[in-house]
């Protein structure tokens, strides 16, 4: 096991080989390095992550260096959701989960980069620039987490912030090799009151290994009695029970197959699966394809025009469409013409397409899929200057598995298992019933355990 994830970490300062204040000061050392070449910081906050390093810390995660998105509000730091027009905005207070994370004691060194108001599957802005995947410079680590993926991924921390609205931290886990595991809708500090298919963003993490993404998790939960589920008991062993596994890859919108290199990653795992015991059948979609793909993209491109009001309003500051970079200037556009009947019947028929989803979990243990329909793409195909309508397909074609799981609030997990051709990550989701995350961190372990993807190191790397 790598002597660099956080479970490694913790048990060190346990032991008094180490302590928190020679970790981050370790990982700030390791950022100021190869960031300039990754690019994955919005804002420093090393001299606070050395003032906190040096008092007092307490919680399961306690001293552990990491990095929290530049979405997450953090009272008296930056938090400009990777627009140039918030450059300027301090939080004013703590969010809930920003609480949790401190409560559980890591120590955060920076805010990570993300694309501009979340909504790529890149992490490219005209705030930051773009980052860049330490496999490959040429390549995207993914986004709107790819900040924190590229972090992890080199070295830098064991562990970062994530969150997902419809598949960034599983989207920025792939490219990067890491695992990433998104949450049930309610299952986190701060989201006990959410219910509705609209409430899509949940909070987690990426990571090298399962059990420090399982030790996240059981630290930052809610146990409030309002919960939506009781919580997780911290995993630590793989299943030892047969599973009853679909797995379904035919992209979408277009009823094509993914390219050779995930067809053959994803071919390689389910033969896995099937020698660890599990059940595979092919899966069928409980939807038509197609048309939800076109829901998806009325309510994407509807929600995104309706909400940049709200954060506006939310945060005390005004953003014009010409304060934005062009792809999101012309999102917005497209979202202006659709109109309130037309985004009120989308959302329901992706009440419709979510019942479907939900009652073939309640038949079988795992949906499986890619995590994407393609090797990780090259820094500026879905750049900030390409206009949405330009790469709207391409990016559903690309990025189209993941955010079925955020409507239906269902946790999901991107396992990075096999490389494409050229010697990139690829990796392949697992989803299962809501309040299920336990199963599916059992079954990680158990393809952890046959993979080994923690030995593997990036070209970029400076961890130990």
């Amino acid at each position: 096991m790598t002597t660099t994830d956080m479970t490694a970490m913790r048990t060190a300062i346990e032991a008094g080989r180490t302590t928190p204040a020679a970790l981050v000061e370790r990982a700030i050392e390791r950022a100021e390095t190869v960031n300039p070449r990754l690019n994955f910081i919005a804002w420093s906050t090393f001299e606070r992550a050395r003032a906190q390093a040096s008092e007092p810390r307490t919680g399961p995660l306690a001293g552990i260096p990491t990095l929290i998105k530049d979405m997450l509000p953090e009272k008296g730091v930056p938090a400009s959701w990777g627009a140039a027009a918030l450059r300027d905005f301090i939080a004013p207070e703590d969010a809930p989960y920003t609480r949790a994370i401190a409560d559980a004691g890591p120590i955060s060194i920076a805010r990570s980069a993300m694309p501009e108001l979340g909504l790529n599957v890149v992490t490219e802005s005209p705030l930051v620039g773009p980052t860049r995947n330490p496999w490959s410079l040429d390549h995207t680590p993914g986004g709107s987490s790819g900040g924190a993926a590229a972090a992890v991924a080199a070295g830098v921390v064991p562990i970062a912030h994530g969150s997902d609205g419809l598949g960034s931290i599983r989207h920025g886990a792939a490219p990067c090799g890491l695992v990433g595991l998104k949450p049930s809708r309610g299952r986190n500090i701060g989201d006990e009151a959410l219910r509705s298919i609209a409430d899509l963003n949940v909070n987690g993490c990426v990571s090298r290994t399962v059990r420090d993404t399982a030790a996240w998790l059981e630290a930052t939960q809610t146990r409030a009695a309002n919960a939506a589920f009781a919580p997780v008991s911290l995993v630590i062993e793989p299943i030892d029970t047969p599973l009853r596994i679909h797995a379904y890859s035919t992209i979408m919108r277009s009823g094509a197959a993914p390219d050779a290199s995930v067809s053959r990653v994803f071919a390689e795992t389910i033969d896995l699966l099937g020698k660890c015991g599990h059940k595979i059948a092919d899966g069928r979609l409980p939807f038509d394809g197609p048309q939800a793909i076109h829901t998806l993209n009325d309510i994407t491109e509807g929600m995104f025009a309706r909400r940049l009001g709200a954060l506006c309003d939310l945060i005390g500051i005004q953003i014009a469409p010409e304060d934005l970079e062009h792809r999101s200037a012309t999102l917005i556009d497209a979202g202006n013409r659709i109109d309130d009947a037309q985004f009120g019947a989308a959302w329901q028929r992706m009440e419709t397409i979510v019942a479907a989803y939900l009652d073939q979990l309640n038949r079988i243990d795992i949906w499986m899929t890619p995590t994407f329909g393609a090797e990780t793409v090259r820094i500026g195909v879905f750049g900030p200057d390409v206009a949405w309508p330009d790469q709207a397909d391409h990016l559903v074609d690309y990025a189209g598995y993941c955010w079925i799981d955020n409507f239906s609030g269902t946790p999901s997990i991107s396992l990075p298992m096999g490389f494409s051709d050229n010697g990139l990550p690829v990796g392949v989701q697992f989803a299962t019933r809501p309040g299920g995350e336990a199963l599916l961190l059992a079954l990680a372990y158990q393809l952890e355990a046959a993979v080994e993807w923690e030995r593997r190191t990036p070209p970029i790397w400076v961890g130990e």
